[in-house]
């Protein structure tokens, strides 16, 4: 649910740093970072530095538009029947 709400924010407000979409979403930022992590690994968003090299870096994240539209299609077309 809160990967969700991610999603949406980063869609709606563009690249953000986990501490600032912590506090914007009422979370820590440990949660924070999790969560992008998960969706980063999905593909779902993208980091402005590469995994190894975040270490006392701010680092932002931003949306991958066409992969969402590749997978709402995909569940639509499963809900669907299709």
């Amino acid at each position: 649910m809160f990967s969700r709400a991610i999603l949406r924010h980063l869609s709606l407000h563009g690249p953000t740093g986990a501490a600032d979409l912590a506090r914007e979403l009422g979370t820590d930022s440990n949660t924070a970072r999790r969560a992008l992590r998960a969706l980063e690994e999905a593909g779902l968003v993208t980091a402005d530095a590469p995994a190894g090299q975040r270490r006392g870096r701010v680092v932002t994240f931003a949306t991958q538009p066409e992969r969402l539209e590749s997978l709402l299609a995909a569940l639509k077309d499963y809900l669907l029947g299709h």
